[in-house]
């Protein structure tokens, strides 16, 4: 997500990572083009992109399949004046690597 933001916004990326509740939210945010109203349709099928090389269009793809794994979500918007906004949400729970850490 990050890579695709600084290919279109070289200028300006916005990386937040929020805590609501029990859910962690990671949102990237750039000032490029946004997405087309086709890309935003098939967010999460391989192969949509607009970069025209092979093999191009499958990292928003595996963003989306390993958030849904994990129980998360991905949603992806263009904002209203310029650019476009990437948002994953995943439960804590599914990160947890134990119950605790030992000293």
């Amino acid at each position: 997500m990050l890579d695709n933001a600084a290919e279109v916004s070289r200028d300006w990326i916005e990386l937040m990572a929020e805590r609501n509740a029990d859910t962690l939210r990671l949102s990237v945010t750039d000032r490029g083009p946004g997405f087309s109203r086709e890309m935003l349709a098939h967010i999460g099928k391989p192969y949509q992109s607009t970069k025209g090389s092979p093999g191009s269009g499958l990292g928003l793809f595996l963003v989306v399949n390993v958030v849904r794994k994990l129980g998360g979500v991905v949603t992806a918007r263009n904002r209203p004046d310029i650019g476009a906004a990437v948002r994953l949400e995943l439960p804590l729970s599914t990160l947890a690597i134990g119950d605790h850490l030992d000293g």
